[in-house]
């Protein structure tokens, strides 16, 4: 099922589930460098896309080809945007921005009210994009990634009302 076209040569946007995992995950292997330590494995996704409240979204091009996802959760009246990965290749080019908003979109349907994420302290430009689309930064959490090397890096928690 299509949830979103954004023209052509763009990305759609797609439901994802358990069958999708291998997809999901090759995505996950090129999308988060490993010197962070953002990448989830299989069973941590795997795990998660069966809980209740969560669910995956897949942006795909017109050959179904996987060029980004979001996993998210709503409980209790609020959401959390586990994780957004686009393809390396593919960044700049609006598949983060629309993946988002279709979360967005998609958690103001299931009711709540707030959308929260972490995002690692100096990932720039997801930061930069989380912004333009309304979020702001409401807490800082020391220590939370482990990357490669043994190194910690802090995350930043952010919120975006969704429902006014």
């Amino acid at each position: 099922m299509t949830i979103t076209r954004n023209g052509p040569d763009l990305a759609r946007v797609v439901v994802a589930d358990a069958r999708h995992l291998e997809a999901l995950m090759s995505i996950m292997r090129v999308g988060f460098d490993p010197h962070y330590g953002e990448a989830w494995s299989t069973a941590q996704l795997a795990g998660t896309l069966t809980l209740d409240g969560s669910f995956a979204r897949q942006a795909v091009d017109a050959n179904d080809n996987i060029q980004g996802f979001t996993l998210s959760r709503v409980v209790a009246g609020e959401a959390e945007l586990l994780l957004v990965a686009v393809d390396p290749q593919l960044r700049q080019r609006g598949i983060g921005r629309l993946l988002v908003t279709q979360v967005a979109d998609d958690v103001r349907r299931f009711g709540a009210s707030a959308m929260f994420l972490e995002v690692r302290e100096n990932n720039v430009a997801a930061r930069q994009l989380y912004r333009s689309l309304g979020f702001a930064d409401v807490g800082r959490r020391a220590n939370y990634y482990t990357g490669s090397s043994g190194e910690r890096f802090a995350a930043i928690t952010m919120r975006r009302i969704v429902l006014d």
